[in-house]
């Protein structure tokens, strides 16, 4: 009875001991002190539990291997980015003079400096975005480097993957980059065996192995979509190689998905084709090599013909976590008579909050637009807790219908647009590599906010009223979601 007791009393003074020291380690950490409370929460409400999810998920290991390659293939990149960059660099006009700051930021935090000369267009549909893009695929001649978080393997996206067959065949260099967590049907399919098989280069993302837990996050998620065509046009926003079919959930869950992706011809297709360049030689085997080979140069442009100065934002774990939170915290600020927001996942934190309130209290014309059917409900819940404050400072919020409304699009004043793959949440803004494109150009800003009348046209507005009578079980649940905000 005596060992026994001994024995009891040493498991608990060591348990005892783990958890204090994983609190001190959550409390020195560099990470977000906001994550700090949560963590604690975690880790004193369900010991057992919490200490192994903080060990697995707790802290952005990367693992020395890629850390090390990411390094080395940012410091040969280095070069030709400087020479792209400052080949183009933007000429402010007195009507984007306020937001030379917004730009300066991008270039402070992802040396990344806006670059003249792109002509844009904007895809809302997915299976005409996909048409566009295989139409483009079919036209290259050079290389074709595709990006994606997921890559469903049936419908219109086997199209794609056609494409990039035929393109392989005619001798044009086509590598597709997957990521290994969200397309996990895509290679269980066979579908990239058959494109190996004819020539196509395909890489498995940040490959989900436990054996990789000891070295490096097991969640941490390449959540980019960029395709990139002879270093000429390139695509990037929030559209996965899916179609309207694609339903996560099942049949009878939330969809279809709408989002927003931008095709870019110019010089910023060139920083996109860098940042893929950057994605597959951190992780790939075959790095490439000859990177000039893939930067062609581009005939300058009428006068007339340069329209929009585009600035490819990356952020990651690796080398900019926060860049495209901070972006977004500004432009919001610099918001003087109109501010409107989409995101599918919104779980923000204090200084996107305070940007939001802060900007409606000025009077500025403030929307959000989130999807009333959303395909994580603890999340949708998380973000709830957060309406009362939003409301009363004028905030007007708007819950999308026809499906889930997965754009991620910021427009401020009708003259800037922030489009890309970073939805308002920790997980986009410190865990996920991801990437923003802000656009300097009224036009496309223009278009971009008629895109987002349509989801204000579509959505059901939250009336103040209603949702200060909403249920204390309602209110419950949803500050006890928001508790875990920061981990989700």
């Amino acid at each position: 009875m005596g060992d026994f007791l001994s024995w009891s009393l040493a498991v608990s003074l060591v348990f005892l001991g783990t958890q204090i020291l994983l609190s001190v380690r959550v409390l020195l950490r560099r990470s977000p002190l906001v994550n700090a409370p949560a963590w604690l929460l975690v880790l004193w409400l369900l010991p057992l539990a919490g200490m192994i999810l903080y060990l697995l998920i707790g802290e952005n290991r990367l693992g020395s291997i890629r850390r090390k390659k990411f390094v080395e293939t940012q410091r040969e990149l280095a070069s030709c980015a400087n020479e792209l960059w400052l080949a183009r660099e933007e000429t402010w006009d007195d009507g984007y003079e306020r937001f030379r700051t917004l730009a300066q930021l991008g270039v402070s935090l992802c040396d990344s400096p806006p670059v003249e000369g792109n002509r844009l267009s904007l895809h809302a549909e997915a299976d005409k975005t996909l048409d566009a893009m295989i139409a483009d695929i079919d036209n290259a001649s050079s290389h074709c480097h595709l990006l994606t978080y997921i890559f469903h393997p049936v419908g219109k996206p086997l199209e794609v993957a056609e494409a990039l067959s035929r393109a392989a065949a005619r001798g044009v260099d086509c590598r597709l980059a997957v990521d290994s967590a969200g397309s996990r049907k895509f290679f269980t399919s066979g579908l990239a065996h058959r494109l190996r098989l004819s020539g196509v280069e395909v890489l498995e993302l940040l490959e989900v192995n436990p054996l990789r837990l000891l070295f490096r996050r097991l969640d941490l998620r390449n959540h980019r979509k960029v395709l990139v065509i002879d270093g000429r046009i390139a695509y990037a926003g929030s559209h996965n190689m899916s179609d309207d079919s694609f339903r996560p959930k099942g049949p009878n869950g939330p969809g279809p998905w709408h989002d927003a992706t931008v095709r870019v011809e110019g010089y910023a297709a060139r920083s996109l084709a860098l940042m893929f360049i950057s994605d597959w030689n951190s992780e790939s085997e075959r790095p490439i090599q000859d990177v000039d080979g893939f930067l062609p140069d581009l005939d300058e442009r009428e006068p007339d013909d340069i329209t929009s100065a585009v600035q490819i934002l990356p952020s990651g774990p690796e080398s900019t976590p926060g860049a495209i939170q901070s972006t977004f915290v500004s432009a919001m600020h610099l918001a003087e008579r109109e501010l409107i927001v989409t995101t599918p996942y919104f779980v923000p934190d204090a200084p996107l909050m305070v940007a939001l309130t802060t900007a409606a209290a000025r009077g500025v014309e403030t929307t959000l637009i989130v999807p009333d059917n959303n395909d994580a409900p603890i999340v949708d819940r998380a973000g709830k807790a957060n309406y009362s404050r939003l409301l009363d400072a004028g905030v007007r919020i708007m819950r999308y219908t026809p499906g889930l409304l997965h754009a991620k699009t910021i427009t401020v004043d009708g003259k800037v647009a922030l489009i890309g793959s970073a939805n308002m949440d920790q997980r986009s803004f410190a865990i996920n590599f991801e990437v923003t494109l802000a656009v300097y150009d009224n036009p496309f800003a223009s278009r971009l906010r008629q895109l987002q009348e349509q989801y204000i046209d579509n959505s059901i507005r939250v009336d103040p009223q209603t949702w200060s009578d909403r249920s204390i079980a309602s209110r419950l649940i949803n500050n006890a979601a928001a508790l875990f905000g920061p981990l989700l």
